[in-house]
C-alpha cells in the first residue's frame, strides 16, 4: 500500500495556504478547550504543538505567555508557522525531536488522526516520553473507527489519510501509558471530535 504518511505529507504541502486561512478562527468551544489547556501550565512553560501546521495554536501560546516550539512533516505549513514567528523544527510527530521529559505541556489538534492505527500506541508513549512528570497533554482528534483515504474538500483531487479512533479506546490506550484524564468531551463540526485534557502521572 503507498505510505499514507508521506501522501498526506504532499497533500499538505499543496494546501497550507488555503488551509492556513479556513482554519485561522476555531469556534469557542475549542478555544476554551485550548484555554483550559494553557492555564493547565506555569508561566513560561515549554510546549510542543505536533502536527503544528501553519501555527495559529503556537502562536497564540506565545501571546500568553508560554514557549512553544511547533513540530510539523509538512515544510509548507513549517514556513507559514515560521512567519508567524513560532519556532518550528521540521520533524514526525509519531518520534517527536525533543528531548526527554523536556515539556511542561504537549499540544496536538486535528494530527494523531492522520497517524496509522497500528502505530498508535509507540506515538502516544513517545509523547508520554517527552514530557515531564506532571506535565499536560492536551489532544483533540477524530471518533469513529476505521483508516480512510478522503479527497480534501476544496481540491478533489488531493487526498488525505484519515483514521478514526473510538474514544474508550483512545482512552483506555492513554490511561494504560500512564496519562491520568482530567476532563475528556466529544464535540461535533463537519466530523466528530474527542478533546483530552490528561497530566502524566507522577512517577
Amino acid at each position: 500500500m503507498e505510505d499514507p504518511t508521506a501522501r498526506t505529507t504532499a497533500t499538505y504541502d499543496r494546501i497550507a495556504p488555503v488551509f492556513a486561512s479556513r482554519s485561522e478562527n476555531p469556534d469557542a468551544a475549542f478555544r476554551a478547550f485550548r484555554a483550559r489547556f494553557a492555564a493547565a501550565l506555569p508561566t513560561g512553560g515549554r510546549v510542543a504543538d505536533l502536527g503544528c501546521g501553519p501555527g495559529r495554536d503556537a502562536a497564540w501560546f506565545q501571546e500568553q505567555g508560554l514557549c512553544p516550539v511547533g513540530v510539523d512533516r509538512s515544510a509548507a505549513m513549517a514556513a507559514l508557522a515560521t512567519d508567524r514567528g513560532v519556532p518550528v523544527a521540521l520533524g514526525d510527530l509519531r518520534r517527536p525531536p525533543l528531548a526527554p521529559g523536556s515539556l511542561a505541556g504537549l499540544w496536538s489538534v486535528a494530527a494523531l488522526l492522520h497517524v496509522p492505527a497500528a502505530e498508535t500506541v509507540p506515538t502516544l508513549r513517545a509523547w508520554h516520553a517527552a514530557l515531564r512528570p506532571g506535565g499536560v497533554l492536551g489532544l483533540s482528534t477524530s471518533t469513529g473507527d476505521g483508516e480512510v483515504w478522503e479527497p480534501v474538500p476544496h481540491d478533489e483531487g488531493l487526498l488525505r489519510w484519515f483514521v478514526h479512533r473510538k474514544p474508550s479506546t483512545l482512552l483506555a490506550v492513554l490511561a494504560e501509558i500512564g496519562f491520568e484524564v482530567r476532563e475528556h468531551a466529544e464535540s461535533a463540526t463537519h466530523r466528530t471530535w474527542l478533546s483530552v485534557l490528561a497530566i502524566r502521572r507522577e512517577v
